[in-house]
């Protein structure tokens, strides 16, 4: 067991999935005659947690049942994304073999299906790689208590979180650790002392912090 720990969010950090939700979403809108899910949209909701995504896909809808489309469209994406995978950014699979040289690597994402991380982690054949992960959503808390959930039960002395949204960076903020800022994903202009242009930079930047 390491001391230090790297935590990962997913969407626009690890992979980008935008065409695989859009036909997911959409093959549940169009079965039910719902008003199309845009691309727009779903690049907005990357990071939120289910409830959210919820009303930003199906604002027009009761949120009891827009929860339940959700958990629909979020079947149908897992099962595609099993089989077919994501778009992993580049250079992610080497990148990560050395940071697990020197540290405990974790996904903390906002999924509220944990197949969802599952997906990725099968699909890109990165079994081996994460100690731990947690879909926040799906056991029903938020960012912030999944990384602080990780850094008490595998005893971490430190961590850093690596994500894309202003929602990462305030989760890590209240989570009192480091964040970096993976600037190629989908949240722009975040005010976070440290960040990437690209996935292959992180070894530099993390150790600079563990320094």
């Amino acid at each position: 067991m390491k001391e230090n720990g790297i935590i990962f969010d997913l969407d626009g950090t690890l992979w980008e999935v935008i065409d695989a939700t859009y036909n997911s979403a959409n093959e549940v809108a169009k079965k039910y005659k719902l008003k199309e899910v845009t691309k727009e949209v779903i690049c907005n909701v990357f990071g939120k947690n289910k409830i959210e995504a919820a009303q930003m896909y199906f604002p027009y809808l009761n949120l009891e049942k827009a929860v339940e489309l959700i958990d629909e469209i979020s079947e149908i994406n897992v099962n595609y994304l099993l089989k077919n995978g994501g778009n992993l950014y580049p250079n992610l699979k080497t990148t990560l073999n050395k940071l697990k040289e020197k540290y405990d690597l974790f996904i903390v994402s906002n999924s509220g299906n944990i197949k969802y991380v599952e997906a990725f982690i099968i699909s890109a054949n990165l079994n081996d790689y994460f100690k731990d992960y947690i879909a926040a959503s799906h056991i029903q808390i938020t960012k912030a208590e999944a990384i602080e959930k990780i850094i008490l039960e595998h005893n971490l002395k430190h961590a850093i979180y690596v994500g894309d949204t202003q929602y990462d960076l305030d989760a890590s903020r209240t989570a009192k650790i480091p964040f970096i800022h993976a600037k190629y994903g989908f949240g722009k202009n975040l005010d976070a002392k440290y960040y990437i242009n690209s996935f292959e930079e992180l070894p530099e930047v993390i150790d600079k912090i563990f320094k």
